[in-house]
């Protein structure tokens, strides 16, 4: 909120400038953000909208510089977020992690400080420190979709698969990716023994998505050695349920887990039709 102590006049310039930025007059804006400085050389929020636009023209340095001289005036939470993501940006994650956290003893329910806090620690590994910022975020924001992706990652990776499916829960109605959702309930479902959900979700994320990019980038993304602790032997552990279910058909635990193998070792046209067959014959 604005202070009532400036002048209408600067005011009135600041609010020009505004309207010249929504416009993507970017230059002519910066030009009378500096005539409202100079009219209120404590004007705070012109400050960081100078900073703000030498951002978005890509100049770092004189971004900061602009920051750096509205702290001096007062410390103010939205500008101390700034010059934090700067750092961010840049991957000075010690010193971002800095202006954040004084963002939040500025506004400690600030919720974009508490979601770049939270990225900070995530970002160094640091999961818990990540929960208790993020957590900080849905108490404001509930649907805060970014938050709440953050967090499913967070309780997938400690196998609490109930959290995770709540969080997705959460953001099911905004959410612009459903093949990620559906794969990850498809997971969770099949981790929590709920065999028949993990066939419908895995089946629709499959047939969402022919090409299979995300599975393709989500098994990229696992080690070797991640999983092998997850699932152990993968080629034994194929043959010995393939051998096991050979000359019958499958049940919901064998199908799925033999499904759930195959994406693994990266042959997701063998899981689909498996699911896809265990689909039908449940339709009929």
């Amino acid at each position: 909120m604005m202070s009532n102590s400036v002048p209408k006049e600067a005011v009135a310039i600041y609010n020009r400038a505004l309207e010249l930025s929504n416009k993507g007059k970017l230059n002519d804006a910066l030009s009378e953000y500096r005539r409202a400085v100079e009219t209120y050389p404590s004007f705070i929020e012109a400050l960081n909208n100078i900073g703000e636009i030498q951002s978005r023209l890509g100049n770092r340095e004189l971004a900061i510089s602009a920051y750096i001289d509205a702290l001096k005036i007062g410390k103010n939470s939205k500008v101390l977020l700034n010059i934090g993501v700067e750092h961010y940006n840049a991957k000075d994650y010690e010193k971002a992690l800095k202006y954040f956290m004084e963002s939040l003893e500025c506004e400690p329910d600030f919720i974009e400080g508490n979601f770049y806090t939270g990225m900070v620690y995530y970002n160094r590994k640091d999961f818990t420190g990540a929960e208790l910022h993020l957590l900080n975020v849905i108490k404001v924001d509930k649907k805060h979709l970014k938050a709440n992706y953050l967090l499913s990652h967070i309780y997938y990776e400690r196998k609490d698969y109930a959290k995770t499916i709540a969080c997705l829960e959460t953001i099911w109605d905004i959410a612009d990716d459903k093949t990620f959702i559906n794969k990850y309930y498809g997971f969770c479902c099949y981790y929590m023994g709920r065999y028949d959900e993990a066939v419908g979700y895995l089946t629709s994320a499959l047939k969402a998505n022919p090409e299979y990019s995300k599975f393709r980038k989500y098994l990229a993304s696992i080690t070797y050695e991640a999983k092998m602790k997850e699932i152990g032997n993968l080629d034994k552990a194929i043959k010995s349920l393939e051998s096991e279910i050979m000359g019958g058909d499958p049940n919901f635990t064998q199908a799925t887990r033999l499904s759930m193998l195959y994406i693994f070792k990266g042959e997701p046209m063998k899981a689909e039709e498996l699911l896809v067959s265990l689909k039908q014959k449940m339709a009929s």
